[in-house]
């Protein structure tokens, strides 16, 4: 039996999310794109790179480890397209699967894993996979799991005062404390770009 098709797969639904490389395990068998969310820092890192035309390894220094790596490694067995999302290009990202599942003429599975660090769940990764989901089903992509359904909720209903909660959760009091408070801004920043990180020989690129 694949994962998609256990209680905690969320095999029936479009758009699902979870966390962690446990959470990939249960979701991405059977997506035909994978959005990896870790808001503070790597998916965000990923993405300004590539606003400067840059190239990030998925294994790279801000990576959050067995999480990334694994849910890439499993997108690749499937054949799903690896997508990097933070804030800064959540709706840029759920366009990009909307092009995708038109010029393909299918439904497209989508499976969204926070790869931050599941031990603790942080706010930052779950409202900003929200925020994934929320662009999704504003193009009509709306056959949401439970799961995603939440965490959309949760961007929804804190729309306004997410910039503070994220500065203020325990990544940002951290990342604020070493001097990189600037990183904190660039990943609070909403729709501000139009890249959408592909993930293609283990390098994330436009």
């Amino acid at each position: 039996m694949s994962e998609t098709t256990t209680p905690f797969g969320q095999g029936k639904y479009q758009v699902r999310f979870d966390w962690g490389a446990a959470g990939a395990e249960r979701i991405v068998p059977g997506s035909h794109v994978v959005v990896l969310v870790d808001a503070l820092l790597f998916t965000t890192e990923v993405v300004v790179a590539a606003e400067q035309a840059g190239e990030t390894p998925v294994d790279g220094p801000e990576a959050a480890g067995a999480s990334v790596v694994v849910a890439a490694a499993l997108a690749a067995g499937d054949g799903a397209l690896v997508l990097a999302a933070s804030l800064r290009n959540r709706a840029a990202v759920a366009e990009r699967i909307l092009a995708l599942q038109e010029e393909r003429g299918e439904r497209m599975l989508v499976a969204i894993v926070a790869v931050g660090d599941a031990d603790r769940l942080p706010i930052e990764d779950q409202l900003t996979a929200g925020a994934v989901v929320d662009a999704l089903v504003g193009l009509g992509l709306d056959h949401t799991s439970p799961e995603a359904a939440v965490a959309s909720a949760a961007f929804e209903g804190l729309r306004r005062a997410f910039v503070h909660l994220i500065g203020a959760a325990g990544s940002g009091v951290e990342l604020a404390a070493a001097g990189r408070r600037a990183e904190v801004r660039l990943a609070t920043q909403l729709d501000v770009t139009r890249v959408v990180p592909e993930l293609h020989g283990g390098i994330f690129r436009t």
